[in-house]
């Protein structure tokens, strides 16, 4: 195969002589052209230098922002609202009436459901919100499924169910771990 290196070179002066004589409206030679084609590449690259310079000071600035929302956000409190909602559904634990308990379990479920919604996971209900996240996704997801299940069950057979505290517990457990990978404990 044969390249025609004084082609390409050809074209390359055609191109910018054509470009001066487009430009100028003016025959020209070579010399000239190059010299307008100098000037054209110097304003360009002094636009793009600066346009390069804009973009680095723009990232910069915006990496700050963020870096200071995420440090925020990593090392904030949770806020109150969310801390007392889960507190009045844990206070319930320490009642002696098994329907309390039963009452628990359910706000537990009632709110990993609403943080599932807010967080965007699609479907109708909480088992099919679930049944769309991958394990990858979410560490606590089996035990999530157990609490939901046995809070099912709790809602299913209702007073007929038996229920000590110590399930109670274990189950309000399995909803605190899982609020918490949800970053909302």
């Amino acid at each position: 195969m044969y390249l025609n290196i004084e082609y390409f070179y050809y074209k390359i002066y055609n191109f910018i002589a054509e470009g001066y004589k487009f430009a100028t409206g003016q025959e020209t030679n070579f010399k000239e052209a190059i010299g307008v084609f100098e000037i054209v590449s110097f304003v360009l690259s002094l636009v793009l230098i600066m346009g390069i310079f804009y973009n680095v000071v723009f990232f910069i600035r915006i990496r700050k922002t963020h870096l200071s929302d995420l440090a925020k956000f990593i090392f904030e409190e949770v806020p109150p609202d969310r801390r007392v909602r889960w507190e009045k559904i844990k206070k319930y634990l320490d009642s002696n009436n098994v329907s309390d308990w039963r009452w628990a379990i359910m706000e537990a479920d009632g709110l990993s459901e609403d943080i599932l919604k807010k967080i965007g996971y699609p479907g109708q209900t909480f088992s099919e919100r679930l049944s769309k996240i991958k394990p990858s996704q979410f560490k606590n997801l089996d035990d999530l499924w157990r609490a939901h299940k046995f809070r099912n069950r709790i809602a299913h057979r209702g007073g007929e169910m038996e229920l000590t505290k110590a399930q109670a517990e274990k189950a309000l457990e399995l909803y605190e771990n899982a609020l918490k990978e949800l970053e909302y404990l």
